[in-house]
């Protein structure tokens, strides 16, 4: 994922956009791998998770949630290709798809939907009792904002968790009062803090972050050259924090990255 348009100057680093279109198409073509299943956890078509792997051989289960700023444009399919890498590493994936069209709270909702779902589902796919202990609940970006933000709803009783947010958007109040991604935020919650308090303080991972129960274990991962969302982010959120020096928004989902084989051990991680 290089370029140089002089045979004689170092080949360009490709953009986060640019990495995260190559990382779309190549996406596209992933659909059909014998070893993925899609099942609906709802009657809307954008309702589905997409499970990659081997249920009955999985040696743990990850449930991905991806991102794109809440854009009704960007769906989970540049996620595949992350997906399809953790699937060769022996574990089984479930991407979750949800509604980003018409604004909060749905994409909190479906994404709540999804994950009981599919940690009822985990039986009946054929998932060793071990593998499905423990499951890793992760998402990118946006995706990571919802994780943080689902887990914060959560009660103090049932299974242990590993919550494993990828350069989240962590901070809603912060993204809205400094206009940060094209107020794609403000677009999403449709209307600023001081006109609706509560719809942020229902889903701000940030306002939130000290109800979340102690057996959602949580550890950020963040690269400190991210130029779409700033590490600051991630170093104000009161949870344990990994900081990858030099790595941009798209090195930490991009199976070609050099980092990428650090991120999965820090998804599989105990703490």
């Amino acid at each position: 994922m290089t370029e140089s348009t002089n045979p004689g100057s170092p080949a360009r680093r490709p953009t986060e956009d640019e990495r995260s279109d190559a990382l779309d198409a190549l996406g596209q073509t992933l659909g059909g791998a014998p070893n993925v299943v899609r099942h609906a956890y709802g009657d809307d078509a954008d309702q589905f998770v997409e499970v990659h792997g081997d249920p009955a051989t999985a040696s743990a289960v990850v449930i991905f949630v991806h991102g794109g700023y809440f854009r009704p444009s960007i769906d989970f399919v540049h996620a595949r290709p992350l997906a399809q890498a953790l699937a060769e590493r022996g574990l089984l994936c479930v991407l979750v798809e949800y509604g980003r069209i018409g604004g909060q709270p749905r994409c909190l909702t479906d994404v709540t939907a999804a994950i009981r779902f599919t940690q009822d589902a985990l039986t009946g796919w054929g998932v060793p009792a071990a593998a499905g202990e423990r499951p890793v609940v992760a998402g990118h970006s946006a995706g990571g904002c919802l994780v943080l933000s689902w887990a914060s709803h959560l009660g103090a009783d049932g299974p242990e968790i590993r919550l494993r947010p990828l350069a989240p958007i962590s901070d809603l109040l912060r993204e809205v009062n400094d206009g940060l991604a094209d107020g794609a935020v403000l677009d999403y919650m449709g209307a600023p803090p001081q006109e609706d308090l509560a719809a942020y303080l229902w889903q701000d991972p940030r306002s939130r972050a000290v109800l979340i129960p102690a057996r959602a274990h949580a550890h950020i991962i963040h690269g400190d050259a991210d130029g779409i969302v700033a590490v600051s982010f991630s170093e104000n959120y009161p949870a344990p924090l990994t900081v990858l020096p030099g790595a941009d928004h798209m090195d930490l989902v991009d199976p070609e990255s050099s980092y990428f084989p650090q991120v999965v051990e820090l998804l599989l991680a105990d703490r």
